[in-house]
């Protein structure tokens, strides 16, 4: 009976855990900053720095995209190509998330936001209106929530000030 019960217990898989500072909150910007870029500048130059190390032996390819003419263009070059189109569509994702979220960290803030402020989050939420609806799902659906939430806003603020005149 033992030696069933060492077959099927489950295997041990540490849990990640966040690195933060004990005491300090982050707060949420709408687009990067300057530390955070150059935070991700230092990791790219340290991976670069690593594989550069590791390719020393001549197993480095240049780049399929820089060194190929229109009609020299095979499958490797559309492939580096489709891997550079992925990934700018990731960050884009990301970056959209990312204000996403900033949107709905204001909006639940118990303040009142100005018309004015309200006004710049729907022009930003327009401007990310291609990746939403390309990647559909909960980004769309947060999105629209996001979006319907400033115009609720505004239209209740102009309805407030007698601007709204029908």
């Amino acid at each position: 009976m033992r030696i069933f019960n060492i077959f099927r217990r489950k295997e041990f898989k540490p849990q990640p855990k966040q690195l933060r500072i004990d005491g300090t909150k982050t707060t949420l910007t709408p687009t990067p900053d300057d530390a955070e870029l150059a935070a991700a500048a230092l990791l790219e130059h340290m991976c670069d720095v690593r594989g550069k190390r590791e390719d020393t032996e001549g197993k480095h390819q240049p780049s399929a995209i820089r060194h190929q003419t229109s009609s020299t263009r095979d499958a490797q070059y559309y492939r580096e190509l489709s891997k550079k189109i992925k990934a700018s569509r990731a960050a884009e994702r990301r970056l959209t998330m990312r204000y996403l979220t900033y949107c709905e960290e204001q909006l639940a803030l118990p303040k009142e936001l100005y018309v004015g402020q309200i006004g710049e989050m729907e022009l930003e939420l327009y401007k990310r209106q291609d990746c939403a609806e390309r990647e559909g799902g909960e980004l769309l659906r947060r999105w629209q929530h996001c979006l319907a939430e400033c115009i609720v806003r505004q239209m209740s603020a102009a309805d407030n000030s007698g601007l709204n005149t029908d």
